[in-house]
């Protein structure tokens, strides 16, 4: 039953694009689309439609299972705003797309599992991992790599988070680094089992954030104001209350109740962006550019547009 749950997310994630918020008729909505992911670190902008409707818009949630998609689309002007994985953001940032952190996203959401019969990273000298290319895990999966030694004697096999369970179930990969639910349900499954919980590199639990591209800001700072404003609202929400976290997770990626609830406990819903924000942020930008996967690091004078709450 598990699979088949999993092999039924994964097919809605590749669906057509979400419309979870419509309207009501009669009313003349401002529509705004807003670029999302299939994972559970994204949970809060499901509370999102429902606030902002009472500011006279309707907000299209759009799903993207790459996260370098997600943040081509805001770049783009595809959708208007989008919750960004900060690598990929700041890939496309320092490519002459100008793009803007507006607040923090999620903190954490990330666990490196591994089969059985492995109990270090050692272990998997020799085999496959696998995990998201580009995504804040493999910056911290290859940062962990380095620590262990092991670093080029492990072999990647880049997949999006709603594929690595079943091969890690087929013993296709020795290891996954995955983003929940997904790490959850291969957990609770019996599939894999911790072998790192990813949050003690410099960057910590920096993960996720709310975005747009500087046009956009520049252009409607009245609306973007509005999106951060129900953001943080929803964040709060969920981080207040864990039944709403849990039963976001059983609508709208149909798992079992025993994976929501073992998948929250790996989330930390934050919209804080202080020092400490900021810090993890830019301590990601030094781990990508030790890996060559960023060349620079951003403008941070306009990367980063946090006073909008």
């Amino acid at each position: 039953m598990l699979r088949r749950h999993l092999i039924a997310t994964a097919a809605a994630s590749f669906a057509a694009p979400a419309i979870v918020s419509r309207g009501v008729l009669g009313q003349n909505l401002r529509k705004v689309k807003m670029g999302s992911a299939f994972t559970t670190t994204t949970n809060a902008a499901f509370l999102m439609p429902k606030l902002l409707k009472e500011e006279g818009i309707d907000l299209e949630l759009v799903m993207f299972p790459s996260l370098v998609q997600r943040m081509q689309a805001v770049a783009s002007g595809d959708v208007d705003i989008g919750n960004g994985g900060l690598s990929a953001t700041m890939q496309v940032a320092t490519k002459g797309f100008p793009m803007q952190v507006l607040a923090n996203g999620c903190d954490g959401g990330w666990m490196v599992l591994a089969q059985p019969s492995i109990n270090s990273f050692k272990d998997l000298v020799g085999k496959k991992v696998a995990v998201q290319n580009g995504s804040i895990g493999l910056v911290s999966l290859n940062w962990k790599l380095k620590q262990e030694g092991v670093f080029g004697k492990v072999e990647m096999a880049f997949m999006d988070n709603q594929d690595q369970p079943i091969p890690l179930m087929r013993g296709d990969v020795g290891a996954i680094c995955c983003f929940e639910p997904y790490a959850a349900l291969a957990e609770q499954s019996g599939w894999g089992k911790r072998l790192w919980v990813p949050y003690d590199s410099p960057m910590g639990k920096t993960n996720l954030g709310f975005v747009a591209s500087e046009k956009f800001t520049k252009a409607e700072p009245d609306l973007t104001k509005k999106m951060v404003q129900a953001h943080v609202k929803a964040t709060k929400e969920m981080a207040a209350n864990t039944a709403i976290a849990i039963e976001t997770t059983i609508k709208q990626f149909k798992m079992p109740r025993e994976v929501a609830e073992l998948s929250t406990r790996n989330l930390f819903f934050s919209a804080e962006s202080g020092a400490p924000f900021i810090g993890g942020l830019k301590s990601l930008a030094k781990m990508m550019i030790d890996d060559k996967m960023l060349e620079k690091e951003p403008d941070w004078g306009s990367f980063l547009n946090l006073g909008n709450v």
